[in-house]
């Protein structure tokens, strides 16, 4: 069985303060970090973690602080919990639904950062054609462009097979 990877890096590292508490921890529990004075370097040795387990009291607790925020994490975890049990101490959240880039575009629409840069490595533990390449994202406040190297090398033949029919 071969094991896929997509080791991720965002930079810049992101100011502690551009982000609301919940942000940071579902943050931390999507990639690896590490504090850097006032910022936090965000990476993904094997990829993003996209399933969550979160203490449903400390969501709430941390929801109730950031009443007025725009946040498209607090809304999603907001109808999350109202899917909940009322003894239920745990919330599961798929963060497929709106993914990381949703969670630091409300950050760069909040900050004074002008935009966070994501870069993927896609590897495979052994040697299968769909098992490499890689990405790059860019996150502004108004939007999220990103290209594969796949989707490159398919505009590039495009254009080579262009350039040689005419």
């Amino acid at each position: 069985m071969a094991d896929y990877f997509s080791q991720t890096v965002i930079r810049p590292d992101i100011p502690r303060t551009a982000m609301t508490m919940l942000e940071y921890k579902v943050l931390r529990q999507m990639f690896d970090h590490e504090d850097v004075g006032d910022d936090v370097y965000f990476c993904a040795s094997h990829g993003p973690n996209d399933l969550l387990y979160l203490a449903t009291a400390e969501v709430k607790a941390l929801l109730a602080e950031e009443e007025g925020i725009g946040s498209g994490l607090a809304d999603l975890v907001r109808e999350e919990i109202a899917k909940c049990e009322p003894d239920d101490v745990e919330l599961e959240l798929d963060m497929s639904a709106i993914g990381f880039e949703g969670i630091f575009q409300d950050i760069v629409q909040r900050s004074a950062l002008d935009y966070v840069e994501v870069e993927a490595a896609w590897t495979c533990s052994k040697m299968r054609p769909d098992g490499f390449g890689g990405a790059a994202t860019l996150i502004t406040a108004d939007d999220i462009e990103s290209v594969s190297t796949a989707g490159w090398l398919e505009e590039a033949i495009a254009r080579l097979s262009g350039d040689a029919s005419g």
